[in-house]
């Protein structure tokens, strides 16, 4: 795919900055109704929308490390959603797992032959992406740039992990301390990548959602901190 495609394809990226930012918004104000951190089903529905828009605009502008990571992202998203279903229409974690796998070696084949057939290198699997308000495709961007960004994406990631680990064991959806403070570690890191390579696309999410990561720690401890008796009513 040209350069010229990558510039006109670009703004679609934003459709995934506003499935994130709606998510969190609406989390945040049922949060607030119920007086704690609280997660429904359209959470996980808008992050699964977020999380193909954004591996698909992650292929387009040849972002390896930002697609793998939304497409493992956009199978917990499911998972969590299924879990949310009566017991009987919940699917295995077996099955879970090999949707993973597939997802993975899905992603791999898909950018190999990108590299082999359209970009001729089947090495180059990271870019800067090529935005119509300015060419910085070709901006020199170090390795040690891309590794930091990819520890934070990393780090980032690992929350839904986390989070995924939790829900097995729980069998139900939710989200505890250590998911908001991992989420504010990953994300300040990936906010500095992004705003280095210039990335608005992937930069707005994690900007918009550092206050209500900062409010749900609040409302988990504040009801952490309440008598018993006013926490069950």
């Amino acid at each position: 795919m040209s350069g010229e495609w990558r510039e006109l394809l670009y703004p679609l990226g934003f459709l995934s900055a506003i499935a994130f930012s709606a998510r969190m918004l609406l989390q945040w104000i049922s949060s607030e109704a119920k007086g704690k951190s609280y997660v429904m089903p359209l959470f996980w529905k808008l992050s699964l929308s977020g999380n193909l828009l954004l591996a698909i605009h992650a292929f387009i502008q040849v972002q390896f490390h930002v697609c793998l990571i939304q497409v493992c992202n956009a199978v917990i998203s499911w998972r969590n959603l299924n879990l949310m279903q009566p017991p009987t229409e919940r699917f295995s974690l077996r099955t879970t797992i090999g949707l993973m796998v597939l997802a993975l070696l899905t992603t791999l084949l898909a950018f190999g032959l990108q590299g082999h057939f359209l970009l001729h290198d089947a090495t180059e699997w990271f870019r800067i992406p090529v935005t119509p308000w300015q060419k910085n495709a070709h901006m020199q961007i170090s390795t040690t740039w891309h590794v930091f960004g990819f520890v934070g994406l990393a780090l980032f990631s690992s929350r839904f992990w986390l989070q995924w680990w939790c829900v097995e064991r729980q069998q139900t959806s939710y989200l505890g301390p250590a998911f908001w403070w991992v989420s504010l570690a990953g994300e300040s890191i990936c906010l500095v990548y992004f705003l280095r390579i210039q990335d608005p696309v992937n930069f707005i999410g994690p900007a918009f959602a550092l206050i209500p990561y900062i409010r749900n720690l609040m409302l988990l401890y504040k009801r952490n901190n309440l008598p018993k008796r006013e926490v069950d009513l």
